[in-house]
């Protein structure tokens, strides 16, 4: 395992987020009759909760572990906007960065629950790429303030802000400044000039054509995504199998800290938050997923979009020691 000091060392550290900016939000109540009208269950509303999700959410991840996340995206001139802005306000997040769009609603996602149980989600979105005004914007941001920040987390969940355009300037960015990308399917046509990529089993199979179950596939898949993508070393998430790193010279294969799984909902968000950081603090890339692995172990034990802190992080380390 890693040195415990390592974990100090994330506190302060100011990371760029890029990407798909959403709210999440919760409907909870009990089950207790099907409804007479359909052969659907009647869901007795007991409240409502909002979260920070999606590139969001990898920005509360940051905070949450001492760093100052800035978030760089676009969000609907509407009330879920709103809320969005003020959840990442409460926890300190500047979101003047956040571009608004009036033509575009803030991607929201409801799920309604009960007794714990997701029985149904709906999305409010608008999946085509941002206006040239708004990617320009930016992109006018990234190129004028990249060399200030410690590393940028590209976050992208097919909304439409991760575009084409963003890889052309990737390479010049990362010789000052290492950039995590969490991938989505519908964009590995356009990525390339990375540090890193942490795509999952499913994602690593579009992305390469191999579906990495065994350690042989992984190590096999991630010298294909390096070469392909221009990356630096890959990172493959493998759900219960762990995380495989792979450089170019170097293979390490790390089972899964997990002890109870309840929700993998946001898991990938705090896989390279925790990554970023621990990479930017100093660690190697096998340190910085062996910190990203202890981290997703604690966020899947908990249910919904959330987010693991410095000193649930630091607990789980004196227990795997």
């Amino acid at each position: 395992m890693f040195n415990p000091r390592l974990l100090e060392s994330f506190v302060g550290k100011k990371i760029l987020v890029i990407g798909d900016f959403m709210l999440d939000e919760y409907i909870e109540g009990k089950v207790e009759r099907i409804s007479p009208e359909a052969p659907v269950p009647v869901v007795e509303a007991k409240g409502i909760e909002i979260r920070p999700g999606g590139a969001a959410n990898v920005v509360a991840n940051l905070v949450s572990l001492g760093a100052f996340a800035v978030p760089l995206g676009v969000v609907g001139g509407d009330e879920d906007g709103r809320k969005l802005k003020e959840e990442l306000k409460k926890v300190g997040v500047p979101t003047e960065t956040l571009i608004e769009d009036p033509s575009r609603p803030t991607t929201k996602k409801t799920r309604i629950i009960a007794s714990s149980q997701q029985l149904l989600r709906v999305d409010w979105e608008c999946r085509e790429e941002v206006t040239k005004e708004v990617e320009n914007k930016i992109l006018s941001f990234l190129l004028n303030n990249y060399e200030e920040f410690d590393g940028i987390v590209i976050s992208d969940y097919g909304k439409g802000v991760v575009t084409k355009n963003l890889f052309k300037v990737t390479g010049k960015v990362k010789e000052k400044t290492p950039i995590f990308l969490d991938p989505k399917e519908k964009n590995f046509k356009v990525y390339k000039n990375v540090t890193t990529m942490t795509p999952n089993i499913k994602e690593t199979f579009q992305a390469v054509g191999i579906r990495p179950e065994t350690n042989e596939e992984a190590e096999t898949a991630g010298k294909k995504l390096i070469e392909k993508f221009q990356l630096d070393f890959a990172v493959i998430t493998r759900s219960e199998k762990g995380m495989s790193v792979i450089t170019k010279s170097r293979v390490k294969h790390i089972p899964t800290r997990a002890k109870q799984v309840y929700d993998v909902t946001g898991a990938g968000d705090t896989v390279i938050s925790t990554f970023a950081l621990a990479f930017v603090s100093g660690a190697d890339p096998f340190t910085a997923a062996e910190v990203a692995n202890l981290a997703a172990g604690i966020v899947v034990g908990k249910v919904g979009t959330a987010t693991v802190t410095l000193n649930e992080l630091k607990e789980a380390l004196k227990s795997a020691l």
